[in-house]
């Protein structure tokens, strides 16, 4: 007889829906996001947290799509990559983004467990919509770096922020779909 430790039984896993696992591929022109809830100690609390989290993730989403594409094009305007990282990895920027698309963001199908009030989400959005708020950004984005030329106080900074100002009006006109 001794003092074997005995660890405890989490309980039988329940059987969650192949979306929650794997995010189905784009359908229709939307795109899909698998939101997953803390516990919680009610449904709709573990609901309106699994959609926030699949709200977070189409804006990680869009952001790292815009860094990349924005990376790429930033050299055509003589840019370094610092600046673009400020202007998409900002605040202001992700803030505008998670507003279009929070309001447009839906909920496809839930899944949750109900004795501890864990959901998941399957999201959806409409492409058209990402693509919007791409373009709203850099739309804005674009006055901002219009603003900092007519108030630079060299001839380098104006000419560093216009190039800026057409990066992002290029961008606003591409969007996502592009």
């Amino acid at each position: 007889v001794g003092c074997a430790e005995k660890t405890p039984s989490a309980g039988p896993v329940p059987d969650h829906p192949e979306w929650t696992k794997s995010e189905p591929d784009d359908e229709d022109g939307k795109k899909h996001f698998v939101g997953l809830s803390a516990v919680a100690s009610t449904e709709q609390s573990a609901r309106n947290d699994a959609l926030e989290d699949a709200t977070d993730k189409v804006v990680r989403y869009l952001g790292t799509f815009a860094r990349g594409k924005s990376l790429r094009m930033a050299k055509d305007f003589g840019l370094k990559s610092e600046t673009i990282d400020e202007t998409i990895g900002g605040r202001s920027f992700r803030k505008q983004i998670y507003g279009a698309v929070a309001r447009k963001i839906k909920a496809k199908d839930w899944s949750c467990e109900r004795n501890i009030w864990k959901c998941f989400v399957l999201a959806r959005v409409p492409i058209s919509v990402l693509d919007d708020a791409l373009k709203d950004a850099h739309g804005n984005a674009e006055k901002d770096a219009r603003k900092k030329a007519k108030d630079a106080n060299t001839a380098a900074a104006k000419e560093q922020a216009l190039n800026e100002a057409e990066f992002h009006s290029q961008m606003s006109k591409d969007g996502f779909m592009d």
